[in-house]
């Protein structure tokens, strides 16, 4: 875990391009991140397995899983995927009791802050060009990789851009209208009644970054997307924060 300094960054992007992509970051607004701790790298399949390896049963069920096996089979080095918010809501339960307290996924607002790492203009997550910095759709062969593989952001993150895309702590909501600007997450999306934990608290969950199956404007540090946590997805991982 690295350790992120508090700080007050523009996120989003008013941009007519932005704008007309279906998943506009509009509009751009000033959020107050506190300081926290961002992950280095995304977890592993190595870090995941250790987990499952550990509560008997169902982890072994897991562990045999087909879809799991297919998916997670390149690297334990590689981030991990196909699992779902409920898995991952266990996973860092886990982790909050064999590794001490507050664990858990980034808000979106700590996730644009971590990959702008003090910069306001880079277009990814660490420089205008990917090719040096993420995996995607044309340098991959559409492959996952080990992560920490290209070169990190100012902050020391690595695959923030590319590689897997990744699950944050927010419902989705089609625009930042109404959005905190305290750091904080979404606890609830425009359509959600709020019956379940977690991230299956929402109906749609907000993931950034990209991934290798992704064109590059897919891993800009402001392009977003929304996943059914309730599913298992081939292309996204998570990363974890921790608050101070």
């Amino acid at each position: 875990m690295i350790s992120l300094p508090s700080g007050t960054f523009m996120m989003g992007d008013n941009a007519e391009s932005a704008k007309k992509t279906g998943r506009p970051a509009i509009p751009a607004h000033a959020v107050d991140v506190p300081a926290f701790q961002m992950g280095k790298t995304e977890v592993t399949v190595f870090q995941y397995k250790k987990f499952l390896s550990s509560i008997g049963r169902e982890g072994e069920k897991k562990l045999n899983d087909t879809g799991f096996l297919k998916h997670n089979s390149v690297s334990d080095d590689a981030p991990v995927r196909y699992i779902d918010g409920q898995e991952i809501d266990d996973f860092i339960e886990w982790l909050n009791r064999v590794d001490g307290p507050g664990y858990r996924l980034p808000t979106e607002s700590e996730w644009e802050y971590a990959c702008r790492a003090g910069n306001s203009t880079d277009m990814y997550c660490g420089g205008n060009d990917i090719d040096p910095i993420g995996w995607h759709r044309e340098n991959s062969g559409q492959k996952i990789h080990p992560v920490a593989k290209k070169r990190p952001n100012a902050f020391g993150l690595y695959d923030m851009s590319g590689n897997a895309e990744e699950w944050t702590a927010d419902c989705w909501h089609q625009t930042y209208e109404g959005a905190p600007t305290d750091g904080s997450a979404r606890e609830k999306g425009p359509n959600d009644r709020a019956q379940g934990r977690g991230l299956n608290r929402c109906k749609f969950i907000v993931v950034r970054g990209g991934s290798v199956e992704q064109w590059r404007n897919r891993a800009t540090a402001t392009y977003r997307d929304s996943r059914f946590p309730r599913a298992w997805h081939p292309e996204t991982g998570f990363r974890l924060a921790r608050t101070n």
